[in-house]
């Protein structure tokens, strides 16, 4: 393919919100709610900001990869949310490409790549399997009060970027993309497992990312962009004691 001009939190590969002590067992709802997600979660890396990896059997999906790092292996499936530089990275998506891959975007990113492309608009779900077992649908998302100086929206909604939601075997992913809280969260209402940006600025803040959290009701929240592009561990760990769910801060695979 090629492209066209918390509280107490344990360290680990991943991190927990309100970890129990070594060797207790989780309680309640956490003992019942947990278990569902944690297929996805081990299958889950993070690539730093608002790019991940997920392994599914023998196939690998790429969610915005942005200076993924050397050695990282070819992708099956490359899904890009918008057109932003540190969301969608014509280097990486050639570096990870092969003949059989296949990219997912926008309009603004599938006129810029050659190859395997499907473009993608919000409330789209695709009828094929991509990769075996692996079924995607766009979702929007778009700013309501984040705006440049000339009062725009750094995300508007009418440029038709996404988020996506992906059902793997029956688990369900939500990687909400550059955005605000939306109404359109509404339709991923109970999810396994949902990545909520916490910068601010460009993107939800950690309290809005939590209001999200509240709205959609994942059984385990992941905080991303933020770290090494924009966003602090701060905004990570507010996230974290605010979101009335469970969190998970996870660790960037190197």
């Amino acid at each position: 393919m090629t492209v066209q001009c918390a509280a107490n939190v344990r360290r680990s590969s991943l991190n927990a919100r309100r970890s129990p002590a070594p060797g207790k067992p989780l309680e309640g709802c956490a003992a019942r709610r947990l278990p569902f997600a944690a297929m996805l979660l081990d299958s889950l890396e993070w690539l730093g900001h608002s790019g991940f990896r997920l392994t599914i059997g023998r196939s690998v999906v790429y969610i915005d990869p942005y200076r993924v790092p050397e050695g990282a292996p070819p992708a099956d499936l490359i899904l890009v949310t918008h057109g932003h530089y540190d969301h969608f990275s014509p280097q990486d998506v050639e570096r990870l490409s092969h003949r059989d891959t296949w990219l997912v975007g926008p309009a603004v990113v599938a006129e810029r790549v050659s190859g395997q492309v499907h473009r993608i608009e919000p409330g789209e779900t695709l009828d094929e399997e991509m990769v075996r077992g692996v079924y995607v649908s766009a979702v929007a998302a778009y700013n309501t009060s984040k705006r440049d100086a000339d009062g725009n929206p750094f995300h508007p909604r009418d440029a038709g970027w996404v988020g996506y939601e992906l059902n793997v075997r029956g688990e369900r992913l939500y990687h909400s993309g550059d955005t605000d809280v939306i109404p359109e969260m509404d339709g991923v209402t109970g999810v396994d497992v949902a990545l909520l940006p916490v910068s601010g600025v460009y993107v939800m803040t950690a309290q809005e990312a939590a209001e999200a959290a509240r709205r959609i009701q994942p059984r385990v929240a992941v905080p991303m962009h933020w770290g090494s592009h924009l966003g602090t561990e701060h905004d990570a760990r507010t996230f974290a004691d605010t979101a009335p769910v469970e969190v998970r801060i996870m660790e960037r695979t190197q």
